[in-house]
């Protein structure tokens, strides 16, 4: 809701922006006026709003390659946006947004990336703050997270003062569930186990202990909650990578690797126990498998 509200605003905020440069106001300016200054601060304002498709380009190459589900979510959120704009402005902006992806695509140098996220200055938070959103949107697109990305991600949020609020909702919002995933489907190492629970390796082990207690309280609590088996599961496997970094962190030792189950070495059942019968019925032959009533009868 936030973000559709700062849409609204920010569009209302260009339309009057732009507005003043139509004919009927530039009649009404005195003879002789100069038109510089008001074309100069529209050709900044265009390029602060297409900054956000240089943002985008730049955490989708973070892995090496620009992944066709990428480039699918830029083009989204790149309609979605000129969509909500006033249509008097909006194929100024798409133009402009276009013109910035195919330049970006030849690859965004550091102070290419530098320049797009200052001039995002004379943009209001909220929108802001929406580049932050598709930069997650579009390291999140390929189900994948690798750390060259977070990388990225960091960067482009010290540029744009997003605050350590704002970075971690989006980051529980579109990357978590992925991370979550991949850590408890056997894909992870211990690196990005503790990345996930949020354990800096400087720390010391005291406050690693302490981390890891609060995010056993949550992932225990969110177990309980949780009706699907499948984050039922997910919330177990988290507990039990849990206790093998608190144990690691204890004694000093890693515990013994379970081993992944294949084809040929599959993951081994629970065996059913048989049914205990007495001696007596044992002695005279009761099949222990029938119910009471026909024990009885036998």
């Amino acid at each position: 809701m936030g973000i559709i509200i700062g849409l609204i605003v920010l569009g209302i905020g260009l339309k009057l922006f732009f507005g003043s440069d139509t004919p009927s106001s530039s009649s009404a300016r005195p003879p002789g006026s100069p038109n510089q200054p008001r074309s100069t601060s529209e050709s900044e304002m265009l390029t602060a709003l297409a900054s956000s498709m240089t943002v985008g380009v730049y955490c989708a190459l973070g892995d090496g390659n620009m992944d066709n589900r990428e480039m699918a979510t830029l083009r989204r959120w790149k309609d979605e946006f000129v969509r909500k704009t006033p249509p008097e402005i909006s194929s100024k902006i798409a133009a402009a947004m276009e013109v910035e992806i195919q330049r970006s695509l030849q690859g965004v140098s550091e102070d290419h990336l530098h320049r797009a996220c200052l001039s995002q200055r004379i943009l209001p938070d909220d929108y802001k703050s929406m580049t932050m959103g598709l930069a997650f949107e579009i390291v999140a697109a390929d189900r994948k997270v690798e750390p060259a990305e977070m990388v990225c991600l960091q960067k482009v949020a010290r540029l744009l003062a997003i605050s350590d609020e704002t970075f971690h909702r989006l980051e529980d919002k579109h990357l978590k569930p992925i991370q979550l995933e991949a850590a408890t489907s056997g894909s992870a190492n211990a690196s990005e186990h503790e990345r996930l629970l949020g354990l800096d390796p400087s720390w010391p082990k005291e406050r690693k202990l302490a981390q890891l207690t609060s995010e056993f309280s949550k992932y225990n609590a969110r177990m309980q909650s949780v009706r699907d088996d499948a984050r039922r599961a997910q919330c177990r496997r988290m507990l039990e990578i849990i206790a093998e970094l608190r144990e690691e962190l204890l004694t000093g030792r890693k515990p013994n690797p379970k081993p992944t189950p294949t084809a040929s070495n599959p993951r081994p059942t629970t065996a059913i126990p048989p049914p205990v019968g007495s001696k007596d019925e044992i002695l005279i032959g009761v099949n222990l498998n029938l119910s009471p009533a026909n024990k009885i009868t036998f």
